[in-house]
């Protein structure tokens, strides 16, 4: 369900060269501002692209084709002075903006322009929690991601290979300076609750349990083993430098986290949700916009959340009473196809009505390591470089709780047309380097989450139990959103949110605890799927309200696609200049 992005927070650092000639003329050279305004954001791009050595491996195949070469291996930083650094240099990238001419710039860089000054005016409000941000998760974390992150380190070169083994003795310092960042919150009554700590302890135990025969020892050997080129003598020298590092570096990093995180357990202030901190409603307020990219305040999306439940009961009652065997009928559907590789190449070919057509690219399913499935999300799907987005990977978690999870819909989130489609079409239009850098979480999984639900109608079901189907999930994601809301912005406690969940049927109090757990580990991720999947819904409302007869889905599709990952409110005031060209 979620898919693997960039690992890292993204801090803008400083650029060393600011285009002080942007804007200064009086009378606007519109080539001049237009050819200024690219170099800018292809300096901040390089800048940040380097930040970390995975970041650039996973966003460009050939760095030296954008100018960058020999960049640092390492792993970024993760403290406080790195916080305050990169706030500084949010500053004047927000100065060097504000320089050009707006006029002066092409339809494309006005919209990069807006994504940009959004963006980074938000990032200054993290200023306001220097001590609040969680790098560490039970099913996000960095902990549980980085192992797969690893396994699928891109060795595009002879070269990327040197860089991996360099990189991997690099773990220990990294993991060090987020125990250190952990024993500040702890310090400042903001660390984890011992709920949390045990579900990170238990995922960190579980991946270094069998150290000789570690994930990232196995799948490297394998890896280096069948790339083409290498002597036997350069492989068996391979395999034991990365065995060494795993070994001496890596599970010792592993080793670090839990004796740290164990020394700190108890020391949790609060038992709930971001709520009970000091500056925890605020924080959580600033999270949501950033995580979901909406501009609508907490009491807004309430309200907005609280409609789509019952809008979307109202609409279930309505199926029920004109068919009273419908419940049993959707629960009891058959998907058309069963194998991974099978739903996809069915996926590819049924949203052609519906979706603008995309380059024809190769993907690969692969399943997650046994070490990992008890932690990772039911499937993910890792974003390709810009320079070659023809190969695509897709992980399916095999574990047993995710049975009874139609794979047919999980697929459709991951590949056909979510996550794969969106990204592969979004680099085909060859958009600025930094579009593809910036994460906007609440464009990629609500996207994916509205293709989701909309999959249902594209596997062979009757019209009706497919509008079931998707009204039920609909409502069952609202409702997850709203707890998330009411547990972390709100402060409801466990009895609370008990008492929430009885007027909708779920009186079993474990699954009030899960729940009450779940939106307390991580909170604002179930808003990422469920408020992006709201607001996609509102602007195709507000086009076909517009339009009328002339909508056409599949063009409004293309236009939510051509756009690309930005905030909500920044794609509705673009979306309004489109549809006039749609009467």
């Amino acid at each position: 369900m979620k898919k693997c992005r960039k690992l890292f927070l993204v801090f803008f650092s400083l650029l060393l060269i600011i285009l002080s000639a942007a804007g200064c003329e009086k009378k606007v050279n519109t080539e001049s501002t237009q050819k200024d305004f690219d170099s800018f954001t292809n300096e901040v791009f390089k800048n940040e692209v380097t930040r970390d050595t995975l970041t650039l491996n996973f966003s460009l195949a050939n760095p030296r084709n954008y100018g960058i070469t020999n960049p640092p291996v390492t792993f970024g930083h993760y403290s406080l002075g790195e916080m305050k650094k990169s706030l500084l240099a949010t500053e004047n990238y927000l100065a060097a903006l504000k320089d050009f001419s707006y006029s002066g710039l092409s339809d494309n860089q006005k919209l990069t322009y807006d994504i940009l000054k959004n963006t980074w005016n938000l990032e200054l409000k993290s200023g306001n929690f220097p001590l609040y941000s969680e790098v560490l998760g039970p099913t996000t974390g960095l902990q549980a991601q980085l192992p797969v992150l690893l396994a699928e380190y891109n060795f595009y070169t002879k070269e990327d290979i040197d860089t991996y083994v360099k990189l991997l003795p690099n773990t220990y310092d990294y993991f060090k300076e987020i125990c250190e960042y952990e024993k500040q919150k702890s310090k400042a009554g903001l660390f984890m609750n011992d709920t949390v700590v045990d579900s990170i302890l238990a995922q960190c135990e579980s991946f270094i349990s069998d150290k000789d025969n570690n994930y990232l020892i196995e799948v490297f050997n394998d890896r280096v083993s069948s790339y083409k080129g290498l002597s036997k003598k350069e492989i068996k020298a391979y395999k034991k430098a990365n065995k060494d590092a795993v070994l001496n570096s890596v599970i010792p990093a592993y080793q670090l986290l839990i004796d740290t995180l164990k020394s700190l357990k108890g020391t949790g202030t609060n038992d709930g949700g971001l709520a009970g901190f000091p500056k925890g409603k605020e924080y959580y307020s600033y999270l949501l916009a950033s995580n979901t990219g909406t501009s609508r305040s907490p009491e807004e999306l309430i309200t907005m959340l609280n409609d789509s439940i019952s809008n979307n009961l109202k609409a279930l009652n309505a199926l029920v009473t004109k068919d009273s065997n419908i419940y049993q009928e959707a629960a009891n559907v058959s998907y058309p196809l069963s194998k991974p590789k099978e739903i996809l190449e069915y996926l590819r070919g049924a949203i052609k009505e519906d979706f603008p057509p995309c380059p024809n690219v190769d993907f690969t399913v692969k399943y997650v390591h046994k070490s990992l499935q008890d932690y990772l999300s039911p499937a993910m799907y890792l974003v390709p470089a810009i320079d070659n987005f023809k190969n695509n990977v897709i992980y399916i978690n095999q574990n047993s709780d995710y049975d009874k999870q139609p794979i047919f819909n999980t697929l459709a989130h991951e590949g056909y047309p979510g996550h794969l489609y969106q990204s592969v079409y979004f680099r085909s239009t060859n958009p600025a380097p930094i579009r593809n850098l910036l994460n906007f979480s609440g464009y990629a999984e609500g996207w994916a989450t509205y293709v989701e639900f909309y999959s249902y109608h594209m596997a062979g079901f009757s019209e009706a139990e497919a509008s079931f189907l998707d009204h039920s999930m609909a409502a069952n994601m609202a409702l997850y959103c709203r707890l998330d809301l009411g547990i972390n912005y709100e402060g409801w406690t466990l009895a609370q949110t008990a008492s929430y969940l009885k007027q909708f049927g779920i009186t079993d109090k474990s699954t009030a605890r899960v729940l009450f757990s779940t939106m307390v580990e991580e909170p604002a991720l179930y808003p990422e799927y469920g408020i992006g999947y709201l607001e996609f819904t509102n602007l195709r409302n507000k086009a076909e309200k517009y339009l009328g007869y002339d909508f056409n889905l599949k063009n409004f599709h293309k236009f939510l696609l051509d756009t690309g990952p930005a905030p909500f409110e920044i794609i509705e005031g673009h979306m309004k200049s489109w549809l006039k060209t749609q009467k």
